[in-house]
């Protein structure tokens, strides 16, 4: 009997693709998403997984879809932020077409809210919702089986005999992190991410490793993403440690960079994760380009990871206007974030500060005090997105409600534009705000000489940050 059951496993094949739209950030992470579920789908005894990360190898949708063929997969998970639905579209009608015994699901961001939307596509069979680790595997246990009761699967959408689309009850997310495998690791070839741009940009090491310690922020901000809800959940500093003496040891990684929400929303188990790398003697290089809410990050955090690594972080600031701060829900301390700012600056650690313009009733002079505060700070560097009302949102329901017709190409909902404006000031007006704000931050020789101090790697980094400052400043 157990044989019979290993044969079945055996035979069902699993393909999961990271898709890609070339939009104008150009920067990129180890897929830790499908890397989840490739890591929860093999420990459940599906064997037979493989990944395939379109942004990586700069593959087109033909190109992956020739990549897929060839494999030939019984199951094709396709994950998508909402700037890269175009692709997986194009994706999923390619290998449905070439493929067309195979089960094509759709996962990831995007398809978690918009799942009525994928689901009009005839190539996307099944939607999984939210976090997919256990759905996954529930959805290929009834494929295995070729069980059809798709309305006991918890956390998927998918079309019933007539056609209509139907939306199985939410599942709850994991709660204990601790318990889930690591990342499958071992399903990539790392020295491919050596040579792209990786998140945040600037890095010390090549050999580098993305990391979430949890998932989560407990915060309201209506521009932010739903993806991980807003119940916080963290691995212990223990099992963080553990996956990283196995990054450390078979895979050589010398610098990992932390994508967590908030990585200091428990700051006892963040500084228990710095003085594990310390004990341990490491010598890792660490960047936090996401997650770190300034008004409650502390000095001795700060001092922690500065010595077990810390070279660069991010401090989310969006608006410095308290009146902003409301309408946004996010609530920001500024003058706490101020300080905190100084000091990890003052610790010889880079510090980046990120800024949206645009907001609801947002007027210039908000946008200008905003810019005003950016450029009189100790910031090192700074960027200054445009608000966009991604779907899933609380931002996306007031567009809505505003009745504005909403772009139906989803690829326009990348982080430097938008055709939605809430705010008091015109489109160009903003555009141009933006740039005056590129070159008022980074025209200080003080700021550029602190730059120039602590940017490593500066044979490398440093022409590639001037053209991006070129793009981001003078570029139409």
């Amino acid at each position: 009997m157990i044989a019979r059951k290993d044969e079945r496993l055996a035979g069902l094949r699993i393909a999961l693709v990271q898709t890609y739209h070339p939009y104008t950030q150009f920067t990129h992470v180890h897929p830790l998403g499908i890397m989840m579920i490739a890591a929860q789908a093999r420990a459940s005894g599906f064997e037979d997984v493989h990944i395939l990360d379109m942004k990586v190898e700069d593959w087109t949708p033909e190109r992956c879809a020739d990549e897929l063929v060839a494999l030939a997969p019984d199951v094709v998970g396709l994950s998508a932020m909402t700037y890269e639905a175009g692709c997986m579209h194009a994706l999923a009608k390619l290998v449905k077409q070439r493929l067309p015994h195979a089960k094509i699901v759709c996962g990831g961001p995007h398809p978690s809210v918009a799942a009525e939307d994928v689901l009009k596509d005839a190539a996307c069979d099944f939607v999984v919702r939210g976090e997919g680790e256990f759905t996954f595997v529930d959805l290929l246990e009834r494929l295995r089986d070729q069980r059809e009761d798709w309305s006991e699967c918890a956390g998927i959408s998918w079309r019933d005999a007539a056609g209509a689309t139907q939306h199985n009850a939410d599942r709850p997310p994991p709660q204990k992190l601790d318990e889930m495998p690591f990342p499958t690791w071992d399903l990539i070839d790392h020295a491919k991410y050596h040579k792209v741009p990786r998140g945040g940009v600037i890095y010390a090491h090549k050999e580098f490793a993305t990391m979430f310690s949890s998932r989560a922020c407990p915060w309201r901000c209506t521009y932010c993403h739903n993806s991980y809800g807003k119940t916080f959940r963290e691995r212990s500093a223990e099992h963080v440690l553990a996956e990283i003496d196995l990054l450390v040891t078979q895979y050589g990684v010398k610098e990992l960079v932390f994508m967590d929400d908030i990585f200091n929303f428990r700051p006892a188990r963040a500084k228990a994760i710095a003085q594990g790398i310390i004990d341990r003697g490491w010598k890792l290089a660490l960047t936090f380009p996401n997650g770190f809410r300034g008004d409650i990050l502390d000095e001795e955090l700060v001092v922690l990871l500065k010595q077990a690594g810390m070279y660069r972080c991010m401090v989310a600031v969006e608006s410095a206007v308290p009146r902003l701060q409301k309408v946004m829900q996010k609530n920001l301390k500024i003058e706490k974030v101020g300080k905190i700012v100084d000091f990890i600056a003052s610790q010889g650690v880079m510090v980046h500060g990120a800024f949206m313009l645009g907001f609801p009733t947002e007027t210039e002079a908000e946008m200008q005090a905003t810019i005003d505060w950016a450029s009189n700070s100790s910031f090192h560097t700074a960027a200054f997105f445009r608000v966009i009302p991604f779907k899933g949102t609380e931002l996306f329901r007031q567009v809505e409600d505003a009745g504005f017709a909403l772009p139906v190409d989803w690829s326009a909902y990348e982080p430097y534009k938008s055709e939605i404006n809430l705010s008091s000031v015109d489109e160009e007006r903003i555009f141009a705000l933006r740039k005056q704000a590129y070159r008022r931050f980074y025209m200080n020789p003080k700021r550029l000489w602190r730059i120039f101090n602590l940017i490593p790697q500066k044979r490398n980094m440093l022409p590639y940050l001037t053209l991006l400052f070129a793009r981001r400043a003078y570029a139409r």
